[in-house]
C-alpha cells in the first residue's frame, strides 16, 4: 500500500509592501474584513503580475484561499513554485481550469441562462430603463478590453451591467470583472438566485467575494421578487445583510439603491454615513446650555477638515456661531428645541437670529425651515420682526463655509428638495 505523505503547509508569508510577516497563525485569526482586503491585494498583485505575499522559505508568490472542508484561510503557493520549498503545498489548478469544469465544459447552466433573460425582460419593462437599451449576453468593448456581461442596460441615465452568480467563481475574475466596469464608468450589480443564509455563518467564498463588493451587503432574486417587479413595473430584489451575527433581508427596488464609489451599491450601509455618526456625537455632547466645550473641540475640528475650512481653522467655526447654528437645525428637525433652554421653536428662531452676526444664516435657515416643515413659524409676528431685520444683512450662499456644513450634515434633507424639482428659493444659493 502507498504511504500517504502529509501535505507541508506554508507556516509565515512576508507581505512585500511592508516586510511584515503573516504566520498562519495570524492568517487564521483575522476578522473577516481585513482577511477580505488581503485576499484581494493578493488577487489584484497576481493580475498584474507583481507579488504582494510571498512565501518565507522560497520567495515565490503565495494567496490566501478557504481550506473548502473548514473555511479557514490559509497559505498556497501560486503555480510555479519550487516542490524544493520545505512548505510546497503543491500546484494549484489555474482558474480557466476551474471555470472550465464547473459545468463539465458547458458556458453556464441552464438556470443561469434562464435567470439572465428573466433580468433582461424586468429591466425592459421597468420605465427607469432607457427604451432599447437592454441587451443580454453580448460583449461589450471598451478601451481597456471586452466582457460579455449578462445583462447590460443604461438604467436611469447611467450603464448598469448585472452579472448572475450562482456557481462557484474564482476571485480573480470577479476582481477582473468589477475593475473593467469600474475603469468604463459602468454600475455592476452581482445578483444571487434564492439566496439563503448559512446556518452555520459561513458564506461560500465567491459569495462572500460579492458580499463584501456591495459594502456587506447581497442581492438576490427568487418568486416573489420576480412577480412584485411584473406587477409593479419596477425591478425589485431581495437585500441581504448582517446585524451582528444574526443575518437580515428586506425587498428594496434597484432604483432605491445607494450606488457606492467604483460603481456598486448598497441597501443598508455596513457603518452609518459620516453625517449620521456625527450628528449622533454631537447631540451625545450636548447640555443644557449648549455643546460642552471640550467635546465641541473635537467635532470643530473634524467638521473643519470635512467641509475643508480654509487652514482647518476652528477659530472660525466659533466666529460664524457654528454650534449655534447646527442646534438651530436640528430644532427644526426634531420640532423641539435641541441644545437650548428656550421653550419652543419660536423662542428659538428669535433667540437665535437676535445675535446680529446669525442674521446671515437668515436665507438658510428659512429654506432648511420650508424644507422640515416648518415654514409657518416665520408667520409669528416676532419672527416676522427678525426677518425684517435680517434682510439688511448679506447672506450666506451653498459655496460659504456654513453652507458647506449644513450639506455636509443633512444631505438627505438637501437632496430631497432637487429630487422633487422644487422652486429655486428651495435651495441654498
Amino acid at each position: 500500500m502507498v504511504e500517504t505523505v502529509p501535505r507541508r503547509t506554508i507556516k509565515r508569508a512576508v507581505d512585500l509592501s511592508s516586510m511584515h510577516s503573516i504566520t498562519s497563525d495570524s492568517l487564521i485569526a483575522m476578522n473577516r474584513d481585513d482577511y477580505q482586503v488581503l485576499r484581494r491585494a493578493a488577487t489584484r498583485a497576481r493580475l498584474d503580475r507583481k507579488p504582494r505575499y510571498v512565501c518565507a522559505k522560497c520567495g515565490h508568490a503565495v494567496y490566501a484561499p478557504r481550506e473548502s472542508r473548514t473555511g479557514q484561510p490559509y497559505w498556497k503557493h501560486h503555480p510555479g513554485a519550487p516542490q524544493a520549498c520545505p512548505w510546497w503545498t503543491g500546484t494549484p489548478a489555474s482558474v480557466e481550469t476551474i471555470s472550465a469544469q464547473q459545468f463539465d465544459g458547458a458556458q453556464e447552466s441552464p438556470l443561469h441562462a434562464k435567470i439572465k433573460h428573466i433580468v433582461g425582460e424586468l429591466l425592459t419593462n421597468d420605465r427607469r430603463t432607457v427604451t432599447g437599451s437592454v441587451v443580454v449576453d453580448e460583449y461589450l468593448i471598451h478601451e481597456n478590453g471586452r466582457r460579455r456581461p449578462d445583462v447590460r442596460a443604461n438604467y436611469d441615465g447611467v450603464p448598469l451591467v448585472v452579472e448572475v452568480q450562482l456557481a462557484t467563481t474564482q476571485i480573480p475574475i470577479i476582481v477582473q470583472r468589477e475593475d473593467f466596469y469600474e475603469m468604463a464608468s459602468i454600475r455592476l450589480l452581482w445578483l444571487t438566485w434564492n439566496f439563503e443564509p448559512p446556518t452555520n455563518g459561513r458564506l461560500l467564498s465567491s459569495f462572500e467575494d460579492i458580499f463584501y463588493s456591495h459594502d456587506k451587503n447581497l442581492f438576490s432574486m427568487d418568486d416573489e421578487t420576480i412577480a412584485l417587479s411584473k406587477e409593479k413595473q419596477d425591478v425589485v430584489l431581495r437585500a441581504f445583510w448582517m446585524n451582528g451575527d444574526a443575518w437580515r433581508s428586506k425587498l428594496v427596488a434597484l432604483s432605491a439603491l445607494n450606488w457606492l464609489d467604483g460603481g456598486r451599491a448598497n441597501a443598508v450601509p455596513s457603518q452609518p454615513p459620516w453625517h449620521h455618526d456625527f450628528l449622533s456625537r454631537w447631540r451625545g455632547a450636548l447640555g443644557e446650555k449648549g455643546t460642552k466645550w471640550k467635546e465641541r473641540e473635537l467635532l470643530f475640528s473634524e467638521l473643519a477638515a470635512k467641509v475643508e475650512v480654509p487652514g482647518g481653522d476652528i477659530d472660525e467655526l466659533h466666529a460664524l456661531d457654528v454650534d449655534a447654528l447646527i442646534n438651530c437645525m436640528l430644532s427644526l428637525v426634531d420640532g423641539r428645541p435641541v441644545g437650548s433652554r428656550q421653550q419652543n421653536l419660536v423662542e428659538v428662531l428669535n433667540s437665535f437670529f437676535n445675535v446680529e452676526r446669525r442674521q446671515r444664516y437668515l436665507r438658510l435657515i428659512r429654506t432648511f425651515a420650508r424644507l422640515t416643515n416648518r415654514e409657518a413659524l416665520f408667520d409669528v409676528e416676532s419672527v416676522r420682526r427678525k426677518v425684517v431685520q435680517a434682510r439688511e444683512i448679506a447672506q450666506d450662499d451653498r459655496q460659504s463655509v456654513s453652507g458647506k456644513i449644513a450639506l455636509a450634515l443633512f444631505p438627505e434633507i438637501f437632496s430631497s428638495a432637487r429630487r422633487n424639482a422644487c422652486t429655486e428659493s428651495t435651495v441654498i444659493r
